[in-house]
């Protein structure tokens, strides 16, 4: 992992941090839009958050020199196995910020007693497919509008910190 990562801070969303989420979402790329952000979805609803029309989310960034360089959310906060969504700025992918914000987000529903987590991907995203495999996450089949669906399933062994590489 780059040490420039080591500085970067992944904390909750607050309140002042409106304008660094709409840069995030503004220098997305082509591929970084059709894998994590068509038609504004993922932006709408990172701004539930600003508009206090969020439930059942949590939201983290990760932050370096004032720009925010990396974005992980929870969903269905609720249930026993909630669902991730992920994405990293253009400029600092294959650097190692996505593990790490995946392991921020299992603890967070490790120390919120969840079974584990959900996520899909587009069939093209063979980076995030790499990521969340690497990350133990195991692919279960095909959602319904056609994307990968994985599961990360939490077992004693994992509770007990240890997970794959």
């Amino acid at each position: 992992m780059s040490d420039i990562f080591e500085k970067a801070a992944i904390r909750e969303f607050a309140a002042g941090d409106r304008r660094l989420v709409e840069d995030f979402f503004a220098q997305m790329g082509g591929e970084t839009r059709a894998f994590f952000n068509r038609g504004d979805g993922n932006l709408k609803t990172a701004m539930e958050f600003f508009e206090g029309t969020a439930s059942n989310k949590v939201y983290y960034l990760a932050e370096l020199g004032g720009v925010m360089i990396g974005y992980v959310f929870l969903w269905d906060t609720n249930r026993g196995v909630p669902w991730l969504g992920i994405a990293v700025h253009d400029g600092y992918k294959g650097m190692g910020l996505g593990r790490r914000l995946i392991a921020h987000v299992i603890g967070y529903a490790k120390e919120n007693g969840k079974g584990g987590l959900l996520l899909s991907t587009h069939i093209a995203n063979i980076r995030g497919q790499g990521l969340y495999e690497r990350m133990g996450f195991e692919r279960i089949g095909m959602q319904d509008g056609g994307e990968l669906l994985y599961i990360l399933r939490f077992t004693d062994e994992m509770a007990n910190g240890s997970t794959q590489s």
